[in-house]
């Protein structure tokens, strides 16, 4: 194994970090400027560019949803290199589509492409698994995980600042980084899963949902999954609306909107890095979880009634504090089952998370168009999908808390 991470420990490690961390920027980067664009590209104004905006996220999602188990099970069978510099070349070819796009069905069909083959993160983690001996794998995990936030962190602001030149220059940049780096990994890019360890293409392997049916379920882990759901639909909020909730409630810029997702970013990544890892060792999983559910309940609750809109800027330190209940449910979840069950459990976890980066765009831009459009039947109110996300956090602590007393 030795041998195995020396040969692999350069130039090729090198390069899945760096397409980690290119692959969240260039979904990061995206959020300053959609609203501008969409509005532009589809004669609309910023409460309707909100459902196009939800539509094409959902797409994506969707399509990543149903790919990315079928796209992982092809490199268990032909090795990661292909698979990864197909995922990231067709990405850069993605942000191509999306700069040029002379109408909004060009942004629908680029998104497509881009689900469909978005497979980075998977097959990233594949490969550390692939060259790293078991001892080291959570510190090479880590490094993923800080590539993935330094680059949601630095994708909004390098796109707000990049926007002054044009409102399609970060979308050019993205594609001409993410091709460059497809072309400098299909030189540095060794295949890290040797042919004696590969195994036949399997149909039922590929399938989202066979995850769950795999799952040997203790009575706690149905309620848990329901837990994750609800709190990710809340979490995908900010991500999802506050662009054009921000561009409607304070006529921001796409410069201030991707400096504000560059602060939540930057939280987002502290309190993962470093706060939880220090509330669960002293007071445990289940309060780790707790604090950044509380947390994602205060902004949420800020942002749905606060209309000063520098006051608000406060608010994303706690709204971003919810990230970190990812850490402390998971590890509170791996002990409900036994060993052998803690991959499936892993799968099951990251696929409800997808289901709900599935409903949040479909549901919380309606609900924003329904408060906010010109014939609007209701009181104008571009707080509201913020108000949906505090009560979906409340059921998530309330279901939370009836598990760990049913559990003990």
């Amino acid at each position: 194994m030795k041998k195995k991470e020396q040969l692999n420990s350069g130039a090729a490690i090198g390069f899945v970090l760096v397409s980690v961390f290119l692959d969240a920027m260039g979904h990061a980067l995206l959020a300053p400027i959609i609203p501008e664009l969409i509005q532009q590209l589809a004669a609309v104004d910023v409460s309707e560019a909100a459902l196009y905006g939800g539509a094409i996220i959902a797409l994506f999602a969707t399509m990543q949803f149903f790919a990315t188990p079928l796209l992982g099970s092809l490199s268990d069978a032909y090795g990661r290199r292909p698979v990864l510099l197909m995922s990231f070349t067709a990405f850069g070819v993605n942000y191509l589509l999306m700069g040029l796009a002379p109408s909004i069905g060009w942004l629908f069909a680029a998104q497509a492409l881009a689900g469909l083959f978005g497979a980075t993160p998977a097959v990233a983690a594949a490969f550390m698994a692939d060259i790293t001996s078991a001892e080291n794998r959570a510190k090479r995990f880590g490094a993923l995980g800080a590539a993935f936030g330094l680059g949601f962190m630095f994708g909004p602001v390098l796109s707000g600042l990049l926007a002054d030149f044009g409102l399609r220059t970060p979308i050019f940049a993205a594609s001409l980084l993410t091709l460059g780096n497809a072309v400098v990994g299909y030189f540095v890019f060794r295949e890290s899963l040797q042919k004696q360890f590969r195994r036949p293409f399997e149909w039922r392997n590929a399938s989202p949902w066979g995850i769950f049916k795999r799952l040997k379920v203790t009575p706690q882990i149905p309620r848990l999954l329901l837990v994750v759901l609800c709190l990710h639909i809340a979490l995908n909020a900010v991500p999802t609306v506050w662009p054009y909730f921000t561009a409607y409630q304070f006529q921001w810029s796409a410069k201030e909107i991707g400096l504000s997702l560059g602060l939540y970013g930057i939280v987002s990544i502290f309190t993962q890095g470093f706060l939880v890892g220090r509330i669960a060792k002293r007071f445990g999983d289940l309060a780790a979880s707790l604090t950044g559910m509380v947390g994602l309940l205060i902004g949420s609750l800020a942002f749905a009634f606060i209309s000063h809109q520098y006051l608000i800027l406060i608010f994303i330190i706690p709204s971003a504090m919810g990230f970190m209940t990812n850490a402390g449910l998971m590890s509170y979840m791996s002990s409900q089952v036994d060993v052998s069950n803690q991959g499936t459990l892993q799968g099951a976890f990251a696929a409800t998370r997808s289901v709900g980066a599935i409903i949040t765009p479909l549901s919380l831009p309606w609900i924003f168009h329904l408060f906010t459009h010109d014939d609007n039947a209701y009181p104008v109110y571009p707080g509201v999908p913020f108000l949906m996300a505090a009560v979906l956090t409340v059921v998530a602590i309330t279901l939370l808390l009836r598990v760990n007393r049913l559990a003990s």
